[in-house]
């Protein structure tokens, strides 16, 4: 048994420096974005809107978003998340979590940046509707919370990744509604853009990768093994995915909206 405790006390040193690396990094690429967005004074605002009922249909703008500011915004979540995990109170915590099979941090990190990622994608792709990104937003999140319930199941047999599977059934559910969206646009006119196709089909990818991770960390603690290999793979996966996504959205969608 002394074995593998000092293997696990050797991880979480080594999730400890990841993390530091990680939140440095996406402070850095904070700060950058922030440069480069500074330097030129426009803006792609993309708006949240309400169809108000009667013979009119009137459709109001609510408040438009800034994506440029809003992938900055999660840059910014990121490092935090990471580098909260690093003070002294913070890994405490976190150390003591982890050797009980607690991933609280984890899941709240991911339930904000997940569903801001999957709210501005859905942006891009222009839907605008407040009830439908609403919506987007609270699936997403909701799909968080059923893995925060696999943590805490107690069943070791029939179908032991149950909620992990209903996770999946209710996280799918907003690509699905932007994918419907992309391909009407196509039919009935002009789609969203390549970069937009793109951006898309990396965070759809990134989400993906996310899952897997999750399904394999369940399988493992199904079987009693706990270790830091999960949360390691975590790190790395929402940095890759909150630094490509950024730097897709402000090279790739706000800096050609400028001028010339």
């Amino acid at each position: 048994m002394s074995v593998p405790n000092a293997g696990f006390e050797v991880g979480l040193r080594s999730l400890r420096r990841l993390s530091s690396v990680a939140g440095f990094l996406m402070l850095l690429q904070g700060m950058l974005l922030v440069g480069i967005l500074s330097s030129t004074a426009d803006r792609v605002l993309v708006p949240v809107s309400v169809d108000f009922p009667g013979d009119t249909g009137e459709r109001v703008e609510l408040l438009p978003v800034d994506v440029g500011l809003a992938v900055v915004v999660l840059c910014v979540l990121v490092a935090a998340a990471r580098l909260g995990a690093v003070i002294p109170a913070g890994f405490t915590r976190l150390s003591g979590r982890l050797r009980s099979n607690d991933h609280a941090a984890r899941w709240t990190e991911f339930a904000f940046t997940s569903s801001i990622t999957v709210f501005l994608v859905a942006q891009l792709n222009g839907i605008s509707d407040i009830g439908a990104l609403v919506a987007i937003y609270a699936l997403t999140s909701g799909m968080t919370l059923f893995s925060v319930l696999q943590e805490r199941t107690t069943v070791r047999s029939g179908h032991p990744l149950l909620p992990l599977a209903f996770g999946a059934a209710v996280g799918i559910v907003p690509w699905g509604v932007i994918a419907f969206h992309q391909v009407g646009a196509g039919v009935v006119g002009e789609g969203p853009s390549v970069i937009v196709r793109v951006i898309t089909l990396a965070m759809l990818a990134a989400a993906f990768a996310f899952a897997v991770t999750q399904w394999r960390d369940s399988r493992s603690a199904l079987r009693g093994t706990h270790g830091v290999g999960g949360e390691r793979m975590h790190v790395v996966l929402s940095v890759v995915q909150a630094s490509l996504f950024a730097w897709l959205v402000v090279l790739g969608v706000v800096l050609p909206a400028g001028p010339g």
